[in-house]
């Protein structure tokens, strides 16, 4: 089928491909074009149930306060896809005339357990969308799986998500485990989003997409911050002992040095220890001024708590989706992480556009809304953006492609609420959708917005 522009969709997948190349259903002739036992598992009971290349990179880096000259839907504009209605539907596991189950695969124990209201955020959202209808008459039921962030349980859980007759796949978990499950998925042709992205997502991974900035991205914006934002000379990085984030690590002391900073400290850490003091003392030694505290957020607390014990206090730094949630400020690392800084793919608690969350959310359970909920609700937006384009017509092939073409501002077309999550700009042969993120700063023991979306500094 012609796309238009000269492209040609494989209509079995909806993955653009050159002419010529459209190989039978089934097949495998199809060229992408370039660039290009039921463990851990919580069933939800109704609404308050328990529980060839290198992958394009959509957007530029922009001058501080500009948008970014390519990418993703400029702020103010809807959200949407190209639409996938010519593509074969293909199989249908956990689809009918009124229900679309979804799989979460998230890490409830384990060495980096995500707090109950994680899970409390994606159940408000379908349970608000269900108010209104759900999607083409359906309601999405959500099963969570425990990851317990080890890489073995979490291919288990993957593939029992599969066995179970789930329609697709949600990981929100470390960055090795989320990789381990994506390629799982994709060898099995399983529709799975990322909410972590990994460096380089690669391209041959046609059923995995990628939620937010990639880490190699993110340590060139994080460098660029320290410079711009933070005005440092001086600058420190600390890290866990998983080789995943060494991309990341090495993009931001590539980007320090560009621009003629200093990175006087590196070092990593085991993130289940408890004594960091050693690391404390060898920062303050270093003179750096902005420290990025690539890790986990108890072993982020731990090492601010015990630097400020020794009167050091640099800028504190978190990078998106590690400890940029308001838990972080909870009991002594009150005063050690003041005036922190982070990066996010979502809004701050009390900004504005998180006003229908959180009357979701209190209108569901008795505790009052978290951020941690808001990640959620975000994911939820995502997914049903994509459904709605689809319609009634639902099929693991035309959710991939209509994946593959979603384009996401800063209004959800679903019901022209604020999209609660970084513009996404995916294409043919994108499978990493974000190229912006939200500047977060300390106030009062919470994160307030500093700088809205955007992609450099």
């Amino acid at each position: 089928m012609d796309a238009g522009d000269g492209l040609v969709v494989d209509t079995t997948t909806g993955e653009v491909v050159d002419a010529g190349t459209v190989g039978t259903p089934g097949g495998s002739s199809a060229t992408a074009a370039p660039g290009t036992g039921k463990p851990g598992s919580t069933t939800a009971a109704g609404p308050r149930g328990t529980s060839g290349g290198t992958t394009a990179r959509p957007g530029s880096t922009s001058a501080p306060g500009s948008r970014p000259s390519a990418g993703p839907t400029r702020p103010g504009s809807t959200s949407g896809t190209s639409g996938p209605s010519t593509v074969d539907p293909g199989k249908r596991p956990g689809v009918t005339a009124t229900t679309i189950k979804l799989a979460y695969l998230i890490p409830k124990t384990g060495a980096a357990p995500v707090p109950p209201q994680v899970e409390q955020g994606i159940r408000a959202y379908w349970d608000y969308l269900r108010g209104k209808g759900g999607i083409a008459g359906r309601n999405v039921q959500v099963t969570v799986y425990d990851t317990t962030s080890n890489e073995q349980v979490a291919r288990e859980v993957a593939q029992q998500a599969i066995d179970d007759g789930n329609f697709a796949v949600v990981a929100l978990d470390r960055l090795g485990v989320q990789q381990a499950i994506g390629k799982f998925l994709d060898d099995r042709s399983f529709p799975n989003l990322q909410v972590q992205t990994p460096v380089n997502l690669p391209a041959a991974q046609k059923w995995t997409f990628g939620l937010t900035i990639d880490h190699d991205s993110q340590g060139t914006m994080i460098a660029q911050y320290f410079k711009r934002g933070l005005k440092a000379a001086k600058v420190a990085v600390v890290y866990e002992t998983d080789n995943t984030l060494k991309p990341g690590v090495e993009a931001f002391k590539t980007e320090a040095k560009k621009l003629g900073l200093t990175v006087s400290y590196e070092a990593q850490i085991d993130g289940n220890g408890n004594d960091f003091s050693a690391q404390a003392s060898q920062l303050r030694s270093s003179g750096a001024t902005a420290t990025w505290l690539y890790m986990a957020p108890i072993p982020a607390s731990k090492l601010a708590g015990q630097a400020d014990a020794i009167g050091y206090h640099p800028t504190w730094f978190a990078n998106s989706i590690s400890w940029n949630f308001n838990i972080v400020f909870g009991g002594g690392a009150n005063r050690a992480l003041r005036d922190a800084r982070a990066f996010s793919p979502w809004p701050a608690l009390n900004d504005p556009r998180t006003a229908t969350y959180k009357k979701a959310y209190q209108a569901l359970y008795a505790d009052p809304p978290e951020d941690l909920g808001i990640p959620g609700w975000g994911i939820g937006q995502i997914i049903a953006t994509a459904l709605k384009t689809i319609g009634e017509d639902l099929g693991q092939n035309n959710f991939r492609a209509a994946m593959q073409a979603l384009q996401i501002g800063s209004t959800s077309v679903v019901d022209g609420t604020p999209m609660l999550w970084s513009p996404l700009a995916f294409g043919p042969g994108i499978r990493t959708g974000a190229s912006q993120v939200v500047t977060f700063k300390e106030s009062n023991l919470n994160w307030a917005v500093e700088a809205d979306y955007r992609s450099g500094y």
